[in-house]
């Protein structure tokens, strides 16, 4: 999407995406052979990688001062939707409705969704024409093109902690309705539980705006504090065998995470220095779905139960928390440093470390 992006711009591929979205439920729909139903697949990968082209086109349009409220609206707007959809699909699932149903609705939206593309405003991106000589040379352009990106610790570290948190809450909500079953099998609440984590997600993103400035001025701590807390309610979540206090731990933690995904992809935009909005969200992303992978392999191939798992996917919230609090001890370490140079050197050192 990073390439496609700049040489095609990022409206064209969310308009793509949009109507790659809109074949997938056709084939969904009409599909009767295997090869169509791989093909949807594979066209639903492509559709929902066009999500992180619109993030990375919000960055592109507004100021930077602007980027967190239009994120956090953004996927405030986007969850609540899919807090409407859930709840109508439990309504049309109480009345007996056919599949047709599902999908006719889908569609409708889908094609509102097709129609309202074409009316965003075109992109333009200043660092596009360089991107574009580096690709030139291929093997050079890519690499000076990561290193430029990726050239700042804070960057780095943000960056590691966006896939590891990325990675542990996916394994969390593809096995919490397990975990659900596994604990009360009888339970028909499973359905509303995730249509209100997304609304409490909904809630967390849109209070991201007030908590951006807090955010920003603590550091790391406030990143510390939201992956140990994340940590802490996965451990509850494979200790605890009570199906209400399941369903609270997978609504707060949907709800912790979606707070900080929104305040780690503003501040990483910030800290980016090339504009290369797109690169940095796929590959961020593309981490965490590797991480995830990975994990998920190894506890099926160890064939851990349920509730050992959750304790297992703790350990990426843990491992986040780890590498924040030894980089904060760091940054102290170098503060404690700067001071003895200033105090050492007088009026001019102060001067030359601030430059």
């Amino acid at each position: 999407m990073a390439p496609a992006s700049y040489y095609l711009s990022h409206k064209v591929m969310i308009i793509i995406g949009a109507f790659g979205l809109s074949l997938t439920y056709l084939l969904a729909w009409c599909g009767q052979s295997l090869v169509a139903m791989q093909t949807m697949q594979v066209m639903y990968g492509f559709a929902t990688s066009s999500r992180l082209v619109f993030s990375s086109y919000i960055f592109l349009l507004v100021l930077e001062e602007d980027y967190q409220i239009m994120t956090s609206l953004t996927q405030t707007v986007s969850l609540l939707s899919f807090v409407l959809a859930s709840e109508l699909g439990q309504l049309l699932a109480l009345t007996d409705s056919s599949y047709e149903i599902y999908f006719i609705i889908s569609l409708v939206a889908l094609i509102v969704c097709c129609a309202s593309t074409f009316l965003l405003p075109a992109d333009s991106s200043s660092c596009s024409l360089s991107y574009l000589n580096r690709l030139g040379n291929p093997s050079k352009g890519w690499t000076a093109t990561l290193k430029e990106t990726w050239g700042g610790k804070s960057l780095k570290i943000l960056s590691v902690w966006w896939a590891l948190a990325f990675a542990g809450v996916s394994l969390v909500q593809n096995y919490g309705t397990t975990l659900f079953d596994a604990i009360d099998s009888h339970s028909k609440f499973n359905g509303h539980i995730l249509a209100i984590s997304e609304a409490g997600g909904s809630l967390g993103s849109y209070c991201a705006i007030y908590i951006d400035k807090f955010s920003y001025r603590s550091r790391q701590f406030i990143y510390v504090l939201g992956s140990s807390f994340m940590g802490i309610i996965c451990v509850l979540m494979g200790v605890y065998t009570k199906i209400w206090g399941a369903y609270l731990s997978y609504v707060v933690i949907c709800t912790i995470y979606r707070t900080f995904s929104c305040l780690v992809s503003v501040q990483c935009g910030r800290l980016l220095s090339n504009g290369q909005f797109i690169l940095l969200f796929s590959v961020n992303n593309f981490a965490g779905l590797l991480i995830e992978t990975l994990l998920q392999a190894a506890v099926e191939v160890v064939g851990l139960s349920i509730y050992s798992q959750f304790i297992a996917f703790s350990g990426l919230f843990f491992v986040a928390t780890a590498i924040f609090i030894t980089f904060s001890c760091i940054d102290c370490r170098g503060d404690e440093s700067n001071k003895y140079v200033l105090t050492e050197t007088g009026p001019e050192g102060i001067l030359t470390a601030d430059t």
